[in-house]
């Protein structure tokens, strides 16, 4: 086996342990269905992940959806009435919160459509708990060594 070549600054030095150790190293045989066995661990996997996950990608589509056309409809029922401004000012001045909150809140009751408003958090939490069914699903189990 040919010497590789060193460094300036390494061939003036003599070899330690470990030196040594790693010149009589020499590559582990590769099995012969190697290839064949990583591929069939893969497509085994990768079919098995597919046929689970697909229920739990098409509920978060449609929670995404849902939580998108909720939102649009209720920025435009806030826009179209004077909640906007109502919340802007709760944001801006708290004080209004601190020394009326009575007033506050009934004022946020007349024009809050709380019906979208929990829509919205319903698709919300759903589009949730389906990313975290599609993380967390399980991965084929092994085929048995042979």
């Amino acid at each position: 086996m040919p010497e590789p070549h060193l460094p300036p600054s390494r061939e003036l030095e003599p070899d330690d342990d470990l030196d040594r150790l790693f010149a009589r190293l020499e590559r582990a045989p590769v099995p012969d269905d190697l290839t064949a066995r990583v591929l069939a661990s893969t497509v085994a996997r990768a079919d098995a992940r597919s046929v689970l996950a697909w229920p739990w990608i098409v509920a978060g589509l449609g929670a995404l959806a849902l939580l998108s056309a909720t939102g649009y409809l209720l920025g435009a029922s806030l826009a179209a009435s004077d909640g906007l401004p109502l919340i802007e000012a709760i944001f801006t001045d708290l004080g209004l919160l601190a020394s009326a909150p009575g007033d506050v809140l009934a004022a946020l009751n007349e024009v809050v459509p709380w019906p979208l408003l929990w829509l919205g958090g319903l698709s919300a939490i759903l589009l949730v708990w389906a990313a975290g069914k599609i993380v967390a699903q399980p991965s084929a189990a092994r085929p048995a060594a042979s």
